[in-house]
């Protein structure tokens, strides 16, 4: 008798994905995190969902080895949902790449204390299957955004 061996992966294992929930329009939100987390991020294309609807795209990416942090609006500048999330979670802040729990932990924290931020937590990508399909897109797109950056140096 053949022994099957499972072999069970988390295909977003490097990923972590904090849902935000704040009345701060996307600039505003970008400006926060980046006086808060002293990042950088940047305006970029907004990305296009599947029924055709545009999402505000903000990336900082700290160069090669690094990593990568995109936020992703939910909802489109018309208003529809791009992922329903419960609690009611108006952004993404997508981290890629390998983090330290006690680095992500300050950088959770820290964003809890943005005054306009009303609640902030991690989505468990392990559990929440709907978000595999939006997470694909996300890579697609910040992968887009970092291939022309390259070709313009």
């Amino acid at each position: 008798m053949a022994i099957k061996i499972k072999l069970d992966m988390d295909p977003f294992d490097d990923i972590k994905v904090i849902a935000i929930n704040t009345a701060a329009m996307d600039y505003q939100l970008a400006s926060y995190l980046n006086k808060a987390l002293y990042f950088e991020f940047v305006k970029c294309n907004n990305i296009i969902d599947e029924q055709g609807q545009e999402h505000s795209f903000y990336l900082y990416h700290k160069g090669e080895n690094s990593n990568t942090f995109d936020l992703v609006a939910i909802r489109s500048y018309d208003g529809k949902e791009w992922v329903s999330f419960k609690p009611k979670t108006d952004y993404f802040l997508i981290i890629r790449g390998y983090m330290r729990e006690e680095t992500f932990s300050q950088i959770l924290n820290k964003i809890k204390d943005i005054p306009n931020i009303f609640h902030a937590y991690l989505v468990d990508t392990a559990t929440n299957k709907k978000i595999y399909h939006f997470l694909e897109d996300i890579e697609n797109h910040e992968i887009d955004i970092l291939d022309a950056l390259t070709d313009t140096k």
